[in-house]
């Protein structure tokens, strides 16, 4: 009898903890489960987050383009109708007038194209082959570089937030690229037959990619991979001291 008790006892003693231990367990996974959806929510809190600045900056670019072109441009031109008139009126004056007017006819394009690159509707009405082929003869008129400019003629499937980001990404290569790259070439690739791609090289003095991303300087690095991740595009960078630098763009399938 005493031996009985003692059995129904290791058993009961038994199946409590074993109870315990699955209690903890299940404390546990729903404690994981809902830490991980918690984490997902904050992820996707964020990336809606940066979206919605994104749509603004959009927005406020478009802003300066119109205002660039209905009241800048139109001011512009205005004034050199006038330094027209008055080289027709005193053609005494029209010598000295001419670097003046001529000035004045690089800076109403140089506007012009300006306002095009900041105008996001015009990406989306004009195309990311035509958009980016006048970055490219923008590039060209500086004449401070060869550039090399390829593309099969097709525009790429992409939605209108893909394809300005992928403009807004271009653009701030070429910007980083002006600045730090002492290039003499520039290899621009654009690809929108079959799946996007789009390939920007220079042959510039590169740099060690861990160590710019390390410091502040790979701010404008990091803000192409965003971007690039924003878009649901891989990026590939790939450089070295004294080697260039080549970034590779194509569509996650």
């Amino acid at each position: 009898m005493f031996s009985n008790d003692i059995g129904i006892t290791i058993i009961v003693t038994t199946l409590l903890i074993l109870l315990l231990v699955a209690v903890v367990v299940i404390t546990i996974f729903v404690s994981n489960r809902r830490h991980v959806q918690q984490e997902v929510k904050i992820a996707q809190m964020l990336l809606d987050y940066e979206k919605d600045i994104r749509l603004v900056q959009e927005q406020v670019m478009t802003a300066v383009a119109r205002e660039l072109h209905d009241n800048i441009g139109q001011r512009l031109t205005f004034m050199n109708m006038q330094l027209e008139q008055q080289k027709q009126v005193n053609p005494v004056i029209a010598g000295p007038l001419q670097p003046i007017n001529d000035m004045m006819v690089q800076t109403i394009d140089e506007v012009r194209m300006l306002g095009r690159s900041l105008n996001s509707d015009l990406i989306e009405k004009n195309g990311l082959v035509y958009t980016i082929g006048k970055e490219v003869e923008r590039l060209q008129q500086l004449n401070k570089y060869e550039v090399h400019w390829d593309n099969d003629e097709h525009e790429p499937q992409l939605n209108k937030d893909q394809k300005v980001m992928v403009f807004r990404v271009f653009q701030e290569i070429l910007n980083n690229l002006l600045k730090h790259a002492a290039a003499k070439n520039i290899y621009i690739s654009l690809y929108g037959k079959s799946n996007f791609k789009m390939i920007v090289k220079d042959d510039g003095k590169g740099f060690e990619f861990d160590e710019i991303m390390s410091t502040a300087k790979g701010a404008g690095l990091k803000n192409i991979l965003k971007r690039a991740d924003l878009a649901k595009l891989a990026c590939h960078i790939e450089t070295a001291t004294g080697k260039g630098t080549t970034f590779t763009f194509e569509q996650i399938i």
